[in-house]
Order: C-alpha cells, then sequence, then structure tokens
C-alpha cells in the first residue's frame, strides 16, 4: 500500500501539444470511467481516492479532485477541460493537460474501469534471503551454562538474554541496557548467545531466540545492534497497531509531533536537538500509531548515531565520545545513545504536528506549509509495515486523524535554526 500525491497546477507542460491541438486529441472524445468500488474521502479541498480490492489509495489536491469529481458523475473528459479551462482562467490546451495526468495517474492505480491491470510492486526479498542464508549455517543450540542474564522490556515485551561470556552482555547492554528490566517472571521471549573465542582476543556469537537459530555476529562489535533489531521486531510483533512509522516523535503532556524522514535526512540529530532542548522523548526511528485512537506509543529505543554525526552529537550530548563502538549489519560504524531516564515518555500520545526534516547543506532552515494530502502521501513513503487490511472504517479514520494535524516540510542547514522553529510552531517550547 502507498498513497500516490497528485498535484495538478498551472506550472503543467502543455507547450508540446501547440495551439492547434484538439483537446480530443489530448484526453479522448468519450467518457473515462472510474471503478465503481471507489470511495471518496474530502481532504481540507482536495480529496483521497481509495480502493478497498486494490488497496490503492491517491491523493488530489484541489484541481485533480475537481476533475476527479466530475468524471464520477458521468462528464466526458473533452467536456470537462473545456469547462476547467473557463472556470481556471487558462487554455483549454492546459487544461486538457490537467485532465489527461489525472486520468493517467488514474489508470496507473488501477482505478479505471476497464483501464489496465496496476502492476504487482515487486518486493525486495535479498534481506529475508540473506537472513536464511545465515541462519542455515548457524548450528543448532548447544545449552551452556550462562556466564550473565540480562532481563529487558520494549512495549509490551518482556525478553531475557542468557549470555555465554560477560563481554557480550556490556556490548548488548551499550544498545539496549536502558530497557534493563527488574521483573522476574516468566519472559516473552528468551535469547541464548553461545560465543565461541578466535584470533587475537576475538569472540563471535551465534543468538537464538526459543532456540532457534536468529543471527550471527562474527565479532564482538556486531552483537549489540543485531540484538537490538531482533528484540525490536519481537516487540513490534506483539503490538497492536495500524501503522509502523519509520520517524523520530518528541513531545510532552500527552502531546506529540512526528519527524518523518529517510535515513540521512537529520531525523535523529534533529530528535536528540528537540530533546536536549527540553521536549519528552518518545523514540528516534519508531512510530506505532494506535488503532483507533491514533495515538503514538513510546518506543524509547537508544538513538542510533552514525560516525560521521558524531561531532554535531557531541555538542549536546558530549558523552557520546565515551560509548562503544558498534559496526552494524550493513557496515556502518555507530554509537547508541541512551536517552535520558528523565526524558522518556511513558504513555501514549496524540499528534499535534508533522515536520518533515531534510538536511541540505547551505539551504535557508525554514518550515513551509504542506497541504495534508501531501503530507499524507510523504507520511506513507515512510510506512514500514500495516498490522491491518485497510478498508472504508480505518481509511476514514486516517483522514480524519490527519485532518487535524498541521504538517510542514522542513528544510534546514541548521539544526538550532530548526530546532526554535520547531519549538516556536508547534507550541511545545
Amino acid at each position: 500500500m502507498k498513497l500516490i500525491n497528485l498535484e495538478i497546477t498551472g506550472d503543467s507542460d502543455s507547450g508540446s501539444m501547440g495551439k492547434e491541438t484538439r483537446i480530443e486529441e489530448t484526453v479522448g472524445a468519450g467518457s473515462v470511467r472510474l471503478r465503481p468500488d471507489l470511495i471518496f474521502y474530502p481532504l481540507d479541498d482536495g480529496l483521497v481516492i481509495f480502493s478497498e480490492t486494490e488497496q490503492s489509495l491517491i491523493g488530489l489536491n484541489a484541481t485533480a479532485a475537481l476533475i476527479a469529481g466530475r468524471l464520477r458523475n458521468g462528464e466526458p473528459s473533452s467536456s470537462l477541460a473545456v469547462a476547467l479551462a473557463a472556470s481556471e482562467q487558462t487554455t483549454p490546451e492546459e487544461a486538457a493537460g490537467w485532465v489527461a495526468a489525472t486520468v493517467d495517474a488514474l489508470d496507473a492505480q488501477g482505478l479505471l474501469a476497464d483501464g489496465r491491470i496496476r502492476a504487482e510492486q515487486p518486493i525486495d526479498t535479498s534481506m529475508h534471503e540473506r537472513l536464511a542464508q545465515i541462519r542455515a549455517t548457524i548450528p543448532p543450540l548447544v545449552p551452556f551454562e550462562p556466564r550473565a542474564v540480562g532481563h529487558y522490556r520494549l512495549l509490551d515485551t518482556h525478553l531475557m538474554v542468557r549470555y555465554a561470556h560477560r563481554s557480550q552482555k556490556r556490548m548488548v547492554d551499550a544498545a539496549i541496557g536502558h530497557l534493563a528490566s527488574v521483573e522476574t517472571g516468566e519472559p516473552h521471549y528468551v535469547m541464548d548467545i553461545s560465543g565461541r573465542e578466535w584470533g587475537d582476543a576475538e569472540l563471535s556469537s551465534n543468538i537464538y531466540c526459543d532456540g532457534s537459530a536468529d543471527s550471527y555476529a562474527k565479532q564482538l562489535s556486531n552483537i549489540g545492534p543485531l540484538v537490538k533489531s531482533a528484540f525490536l521486531n519481537l516487540a513490534i510483533r506483539a503490538s497492536d497497531f495500524i501503522l509502523h512509522l519509520h520517524a523520530g516523535v518528541v513531545g510532552r503532556d500527552g502531546r506529540c509531533i512526528l519527524l518523518p524522514a529517510e535515513s540521512g535526512s537529520g531525523k535523529s540529530s534533529m530528535t536528540a536537538a528537540l530533546v536536549h532542548a527540553g521536549l519528552g522523548y518518545y523514540s528516534d526511528e519508531i512510530a506505532l500509531i494506535e488503532s483507533g485512537s491514533f495515538r503514538v506509543r513510546p518506543v524509547p529505543l537508544a538513538t542510533c548515531v552514525k560516525d560521521s554525526g558524531w561531532p554535531l552529537m557531541s555538542r549536546y550530548y558530549p558523552e557520546i565520545d565515551t560509548l562503544p563502538k558498534h559496526r552494524r549489519y550493513d557496515g556502518k560504524l555507530v554509537r547508541y545513545l541512551p536517552p535520558r531516564r528523565e526524558a522518556v515518555q511513558t504513555m501514549p500520545a496524540r499528534v499535534s504536528h508533522i515536520f518533515f526534516p531534510q538536511y541540505i547543506a547551505g539551504e535557508v532552515t525554514r518550515i513551509e506549509p504542506l497541504a495534508r494530502t501531501a503530507a499524507l502521501a510523504r507520511l506513507l513513503d515512510q510506512c514500514l509495515s500495516l498490522r491491518q487490511r485497510l478498508d472504508q472504517e480505518n481509511v476514514q479514520g486516517l483522514i480524519d486523524w490527519i485532518g487535524q494535524i498541521d504538517c510542514f516540510a522542513l528544510p534546514f542547514s541548521s539544526l538550532d535554526e530548526a530546532v526554535e522553529l520547531v519549538k516556536d510552531c508547534s507550541g511545545l517550547n
């Protein structure tokens, strides 16, 4: 599932058609019929169209929404272009280009009756295949006497880890030690980490979850990221949510802001700087949107900071220079910065603002209002998983939810300026 955002504006390139081009040659003289199962959801002055069969969403700005609405009512595309040209005070050729672009977008999503069949998006199975290959090489678990035991809790999941060597616990605790729990009851999962010494004081580790092979760490520096990732996956799998987003989350007093962005956008730095400025910490990378309430649950993982970000982060958290170094599965060198206890939030919060951060060297730091149809598309670009199949009820809930949230783009080159803009705009001073 992915929401495609379609914005039709006066910037559309229609010059190639020429003045003599007839509208029928651009959009066709007949009627374009939409699929009968489509549901239209108004969102501000735009529109979101949903097909439950295709599990497809498409967001339209005001002009594209007007075109889709008239097509739904059976208006021929050629006469629609003429009417659109008159109402929008533009040329018939440009209006025809707008209609054609809207029809093409709807067709590409499989939303036209008798239109093209939407191609299934290929699923990247490379990571799963690689994990399967690694697990196949790990020998069965041989019971051992643990030298250390740790108990940890994340969301609703209690994990017990049994370590063959104390040094393994030291490295794992550098990543998830702030999630340590004093509970002694039956854990939901048991992780066993065996070890084999090799080379010059090196230690390789086989990691098992409930007796089954999970992953392999060639060196001690690899073990923290692997256990953290496995623990997070277990906790998410046991949780109830509708959206699992890649986003930082900060806030306080039951209200929070989302910072959704791709890796490398400055999201982690922005999250850490906002927490340093006094906001509460919910998560650096995971926003779990609850079913029904659409509140965000705290997932207080340690902030993962790549080596390129250590100098910047040390301005806010000088202790980062003393933290152990880890080598992640993608080869990147990272440190894990645990949240300060007083900053960690414990209760779900409602979202009041969404900012989409993007670090661009030399760019003027600013916030720019985003139409909610565009914001919803950007947000779902960062959706890592859906717990539920989309239907009319939860899509309506999603539209109602984002309809109450102020959304902004946040290009920045100055982290300090960006923090002040976010605090002022959100009212979380």
